[in-house]
């Protein structure tokens, strides 16, 4: 599923929140363990995208789809209805 720029960019700048980097430094491609995020993070970022986007996501998750992007994909998918 093709991701929306608006979402893709969202996801970008939380990424870049969560970790306290510039959103220039942040790549949709940079693994989140390139980026520093550890479970603790993982957890917090569970958190604010329930807040965001009132869906639930484990915390596992967000370091299975391993970068922004991959996570804006899953976003992206739950809010199709599809969690796949």
């Amino acid at each position: 599923m093709p991701v929306n720029a608006a979402l893709l960019d969202e996801i970008v700048d939380q990424t870049a929140r969560l970790v306290s980097l510039d959103i220039s430094r942040v790549d949709p491609d940079d693994t989140f363990t390139e980026l520093g995020v550890d479970a603790t993070l993982a957890a917090e970022f569970a958190d604010v995208l329930c807040e965001r986007y009132g869906i639930a996501v484990e915390p596992t998750v967000i370091l299975e789809r391993a970068t922004p992007g991959g996570l804006a994909e899953f976003v992206a998918q739950v809010r199709a209805g599809r969690s796949g």
